[in-house]
Order: C-alpha cells, then sequence, then structure tokens
C-alpha cells in the first residue's frame, strides 16, 4: 500500500472511530472538574438531576459529546455551579449562555466579596449589579450623600436601581446633581454600553420600561437616542458635579469595572476630579 493511500485509511479509520473510544470533550472535563470541586460523586449528580444511571460519566467522558442543553443545566444546577462556571460549561457544548438576574444566593456571595474590593478603596465606591440594584458600598459612600453609614434610607436604597434614583429629582441622589443637562445624559450612555451584552435577556427590557416611567428619564434618553453611535467600544469617565452636604461643589469621574468574575455584577468609582475633591475623600477616609 502506497503512503499516500495509508493515510487515507488511517484518517478514515479516525473518522469511523466510535464514541466510546473518545478520550473526552472540553464540556464533559468541564463538568467533571464542577462536580469533583463540589465533592459530588456521578450517582449522586444523577439522581439530583433526574438522570440516567451512568449517563454523567458519559457526558463527561466524551461517549455522548452533545447532551441537550436541559440537561446540561440540571447537572449545573444539580453542582451548584456558579454562574462564571456555567457559562463556560454551556459555552464548552456551544450553546449560547443565557444572563438571568442573579439569585439572592449570588447576590449574598457579591457582597461577602465586595466587603474586600470595597474596604480598600479610599474614594466613595459601590457594587451595582446588571439591572443596576445597589448590591454593597463602602463606608466613603454615605459621607459623599451626607447621610449615617446607617441611616435608614440606605437600607432603603439597597436592592432598587441607582439609575433609577438618579433621574428622580425628588431623591437624595437627584438633588445632588449640579449639571443634569451633562451627567444624566452620560449615565444613560453609559447604560447602554454596560447592558449591550444583556440585550436579548428578557429582564433588560423589563429595566428599561421601568426607567422610561420616570419623565426625566424619557426626557434624556430621547435626546441620546438621536446621537450619532460612538467609534469606539469603549467609553470615558463619566463626569459629574455634585452638591455634597458639608463639603460644597465637588467634581467626579465615574468609572465602572467588572466585579468578580460574574459579568452582572460590577463596581462603580468615584474618582476625584480636582483638588477640592482630592481634600475631600481625603477627609471622609481619614473619618
Amino acid at each position: 500500500m502506497s503512503s499516500s493511500s495509508e493515510a487515507k485509511s488511517t484518517a478514515g479509520r479516525r473518522r469511523d472511530r466510535p464514541a466510546t473510544e473518545r478520550k473526552g470533550t472540553p464540556g464533559g472535563s468541564k463538568l467533571r472538574a464542577l462536580r469533583e470541586r463540589a465533592r459530588r460523586t456521578q450517582l449522586w449528580v444523577e439522581l439530583e438531576a433526574e438522570l440516567g444511571a451512568g449517563y454523567l460519566q458519559r457526558v463527561e467522558s466524551g461517549k455522548i459529546v452533545l447532551p441537550e442543553r436541559v440537561t446540561v443545566e440540571r447537572i449545573l444546577e444539580a453542582i451548584q455551579a456558579p454562574y462564571a462556571d456555567r457559562r463556560e460549561a454551556l459555552q464548552l457544548f456551544g450553546y449560547a449562555a443565557t444572563s438571568g438576574l442573579p439569585t439572592p444566593e449570588e447576590l449574598i456571595g457579591a457582597r461577602e466579596a465586595a466587603r474586600r474590593e470595597l474596604g480598600a478603596v479610599g474614594v466613595p465606591a459601590y457594587v451595582l449589579d446588571c439591572a443596576h440594584r445597589l448590591v454593597a458600598w463602602n463606608g466613603t459612600f454615605p459621607l459623599l450623600l451626607g447621610v449615617r453609614s446607617d441611616d435608614p434610607w440606605l437600607r432603603q436604597l439597597a436592592g432598587r436601581s441607582l439609575l433609577a434614583a438618579w433621574f428622580e429629582p425628588t431623591s437624595r441622589l437627584g438633588r445632588l446633581v449640579v449639571d443634569p443637562d451633562e451627567f444624566l445624559p452620560a449615565l444613560i450612555r453609559a447604560m447602554r454600553h454596560e447592558m449591550r451584552s444583556f440585550r436579548a435577556e428578557p429582564w433588560c427590557a423589563e429595566v428599561l420600561t421601568e426607567l422610561m416611567a420616570l419623565p426625566r428619564f424619557r426626557h434624556y434618553h430621547a435626546q441620546v437616542e438621536k446621537e450619532t453611535a460612538p467609534i469606539s467600544g469603549g467609553r470615558a469617565l463619566v463626569p459629574v458635579r455634585l452638591a455634597t452636604p458639608g463639603a460644597g461643589r465637588l467634581a467626579f469621574r465615574l468609572a465602572a469595572e467588572p466585579f468578580t468574575g460574574d459579568v452582572r455584577f460590577r463596581v462603580v468609582y468615584y474618582f476625584p476630579g480636582d483638588a477640592a475633591t482630592m481634600r475631600a475623600c481625603t477627609d471622609w477616609a481619614g473619618a
């Protein structure tokens, strides 16, 4: 047999190799790693996810190359995989990962992680979820608002849309804004940038509907809709001047950065925009 014919024969045998001889798939290997990290046996997961005996072993080993999406989701739910790992596992099997709103357990986890992140920050900062709800904040943020850290209003604000509060003229946040015609459109541009990967999610439309019920938001949203889309996908820091209680008018630039490995959470920093604001932040950090 010629070398050419032998190569073709070998390639054919590889193509015809039965699934039972496969060594595994990226998706199956990911599920195995997640299960072992959760310290669960294959049998336990099969019972919890209502799968047939031996089914998970065949998925993990690659004998079943493409399990149905609902099956993968049941396996991930059984082992209580974190959001980032669920997203990766689904993508490894070729499924588009959904981004549902954080569960109560995920919100608790984000608050715990925020203690370390926010505790080391000397400027006002807080964590928002993908629906712009306030998850956690550091000790400087209440001072920016002119309230104590144990103020009941802060507890009422927790879990609510902080974006909506900026557009309510009678809210504590709304009353702080010095230049609404500059700041509020900038917030909407930032919102559109941050939610670009969630547009297909049902909850995203609900968030926008709730915001559109605010007259001030509708007004500035209509203005932003007429603007030419930016050339770059990135965005500049959002400038804001605030009439802060006790410190007068201060200038900040707001920056949002990813928080932990979950794209549904981000931390927002208030970086000082001038010398007076820098002094105020230094005083707050030492309070």
